[in-house]
C-alpha cells in the first residue's frame, strides 16, 4: 500500500559513506528511502536495518551508467511508492594523479561514465516523475565543480560538466522542480579517496593521502546537507567558506591557484 504521506528519496550511491549516512537520516524523518548502487548485498543490509526499525525502505540494484537500469529503478519506485518527491545524484567516482603520470586515458572515461553520463541517465529517466511532485534534484558534487584541481584534472571535469547540465536544466524547467548543489570539501569517513583511480587506472586504496584534520567528519557533513534540502536552498557549502571560490577566483586568481596547488602537495604528505 503507497504511503502518500511519506516523502519519496532515490539516493544513488547509497552502500556507504554520504549515501547510507543519509538514507538513515531521512528514514528517521519519516520518509521512504530508496536505495540504489551496484552493491546490492550492502543495500539489503541498510534497507533491512531501517525497516526493521519502523522506516520504509527499498534496495534497488541500478547501474547508473546504463541507462536501461536507471528507468528499471524509477519504474520499481514509483511501482513501490507511487511518487518521487527527490532524486539524490550521489554516486562518484575520483582521481588522484598528474596528467602526465598516466599512460593510458582511456581509464579515466569511467569517471565521466559514472560523474557525468551517469547522473544524466537518472535525471532524465526521473524527470517527468519529479515535475508531477514539483521535486528536487539534489547534485552532490564538489568544489571541483567550480574550479580545477591538480591531480583531479578529469574529475574537476566531470563535476563542471554536472554543473553545467544542471544549470541549463534549472533554465528548461522554469521552477517546476527544485535543482540544489551541494559542494563538499573533503570529508572524513567515506571510501571515495581510497577508491580514487591513480595513475595506472586502479583504486589508490588506503596506503595514501589520508585526510588532514581540515576535513569534515561525515556526521556534521550530512547533517548539513539534509538541513539545506529541508529549507530548499539552491546551494549547500561543506564547509562554508567553499562559497567564497567563485568571488576569489575573479578576483586573486593566481593566489587561489597556489593555494590550492600547495593544499594539494600538503595531502600528498599525509
Amino acid at each position: 500500500m503507497i504511503d502518500i504521506l511519506r516523502s519519496t528519496y532515490i539516493i544513488t550511491g547509497a552502500s556507504s559513506g554520504i549515501g547510507r549516512s543519509l538514507s538513515y537520516k531521512l528514514a528517521k524523518k519519516n520518509a521512504n528511502i530508496v536505495l540504489a548502487s551496484r552493491s546490492i548485498d550492502e543495500l539489503n543490509q541498510i534497507a533491512k536495518k531501517i525497516n526493521d526499525s519502523g522506516g520504509s525502505a527499498l534496495s534497488i540494484q541500478t547501474d547508473i551508467t546504463n541507462i536501461d537500469s536507471c528507468k528499471a529503478l524509477i519504474a520499481e519506485t514509483i511501482d513501490k511508492f507511487g511518487q518521487i518527491d527527490y532524486l539524490i545524484l550521489n554516486a562518484g567516482l575520483s582521481m588522484w594523479s598528474r596528467l602526465d603520470e598516466i599512460s593510458d586515458i582511456t581509464h579515466f572515461e569511467k569517471l565521466l561514465d559514472v560523474n557525468y553520463t551517469g547522473a544524466v541517465n537518472c535525471v532524465h529517466s526521473a524527470l517527468n516523475e519529479l515535475e508531477k511532485t514539483k521535486g528536487s534534484i539534489i547534485a552532490i558534487t564538489t568544489a571541483q565543480a567550480m574550479i580545477g584541481f591538480s591531480k583531479a584534472t578529469a574529475y574537476s571535469a566531470s563535476k563542471h560538466a554536472l554543473q553545467g547540465f544542471l544549470e541549463g536544466l534549472d533554465m528548461e524547467m522554469q521552477g517546476r522542480i527544485n535543482i540544489i548543489n551541494v559542494y563538499l570539501g573533503w570529508i572524513k569517513g567515506t571510501n571515495l579517496r581510497a577508491n580514487a583511480i591513480g595513475p595506472d587506472g586502479k583504486k589508490i586504496g588506503n596506503k595514501h593521502h589520508k585526510h588532514s584534520n581540515k576535513a569534515i567528519n561525515l556526521e556534521d557533513c550530512t547533517n548539513r546537507i539534509i538541513n539545506g534540502i529541508m529549507k530548499r536552498k539552491k546551494a549547500i557549502y561543506v564547509p562554508y567558506y567553499l562559497k567564497f571560490i567563485p568571488f576569489v577566483k575573479l578576483f586573486l586568481r593566481n593566489w587561489l591557484f597556489n593555494k590550492i596547488s600547495r593544499t594539494i602537495d600538503s595531502e600528498e604528505d599525509k
